[in-house]
């Protein structure tokens, strides 16, 4: 039987219970050889986490990925910057490693060793499975569509494997991104890359930037489109783009952290805590600005907080 593969990017919101996180060291690395050792020796000296990945990764994003998978019946996996190529049941242990442009990326040290993401991709990979996941995975028989709904910063940790892709397996290809996430795909692959646009926001399925690629999936899915050839389905997104409006251009103030946690408190118990309802009453309701690591760490604060009273 046929099978299709959901590949979504992980978070940087890790659902986490009296665990130790597991960071990189702070500290020079001669080679990327010495730094993917380092890291994958403390994995291993971790051993399996208690949560699945599709638990331990938290955010609208993983969500829309978990509906879109069970929509098709797919099987859902995670690009992991700490982890690799990894089933959405994986036992994942927590740690802290991103290649956004959090505080936690491995960028900085990458750029020093004179490396790309797409090279700590395969050297990790290579460590806990197989040189090209993604590509070793396509080629097989049985798969007959592979949909990756990825950000910018995961389709620069990818492109490599993606390479590996022969003419025929690139076919099964449907690529969810944003228009930064195309425009660092390899040429060769910018045609298997959805034409969604933000025209999407028009549709039920507005969001927010960071969960884009995965709201464009659930649409491309649950539209019924997984049957369509490429043509006929990059054809699908383009007629449905075209029956949709621009969303129209929304002046928000800026504001302190604190009157920005004043706003949050206010609604805290209207929308149960929940931080994607949240961020859009922010931007939405009461029309603050506010970038979504600033809103994070903001939110994390007050739920800290609100957990403190509760125990006292």
């Amino acid at each position: 039987m046929a099978s299709i593969i959901i590949i979504s990017n992980c978070t940087n919101r890790k659902r986490v219970a009296g665990t130790a996180t597991l960071c990189l060291p702070q500290k020079p690395f001669a080679s990327l050889d010495e730094m993917t050792d380092e890291w994958v020796g403390q994995i291993r000296a971790k051993g399996l986490g208690t949560l699945p990945a599709a638990s331990l990764y938290a955010g609208r994003s993983v969500q829309d990925a978990k509906r879109a998978a069970q929509f098709v019946d797919a099987r859902l996996m995670f690009a992991s910057t700490g982890l690799g190529l990894i089933e959405s049941e994986y036992p994942s242990p927590s740690y802290n490693l991103t290649v956004g442009s959090e505080n936690d990326s491995i960028r900085p040290k990458l750029a020093k060793l004179g490396a790309a993401p797409s090279h700590w991709w395969t050297q990790l990979n290579v460590r806990f499975r197989s040189r090209s996941p993604i590509a070793e995975l396509a080629t097989q028989p049985a798969v007959e569509l592979v949909l990756i709904a990825l950000s910018a910063n995961y389709v620069d940790l990818i492109r490599d494997d993606l390479l590996d892709l022969n003419a025929c397996s690139r076919y099964k290809l449907r690529i969810f991104t944003s228009r930064p996430g195309v425009e660092r795909l390899p040429d060769d692959l910018k045609p298997y890359a959805m034409p969604y646009d933000d025209r999407l926001e028009g549709s039920d399925l507005a969001g927010t930037r960071a969960d884009y690629p995965q709201r464009a999936l659930r649409h491309f899915v649950e539209h019924g489109w997984t049957t369509c050839s490429l043509p006929d389905a990059r054809r699908a997104v383009t007629v449905a783009m075209s029956e949709l409006s621009f969303a129209s251009k929304v002046s928000r103030r800026r504001t302190s952290d604190e009157e920005v946690k004043s706003l949050l408190a206010k609604a805290w118990a209207k929308h149960n805590g929940s931080s994607s309802r949240l961020l859009r009453h922010l931007r939405d309701d009461v029309c603050v600005s506010c970038e979504q690591s600033r809103f994070r760490k903001l939110w994390t604060e007050l739920k800290s907080e609100y957990t403190a009273r509760t125990k006292a």
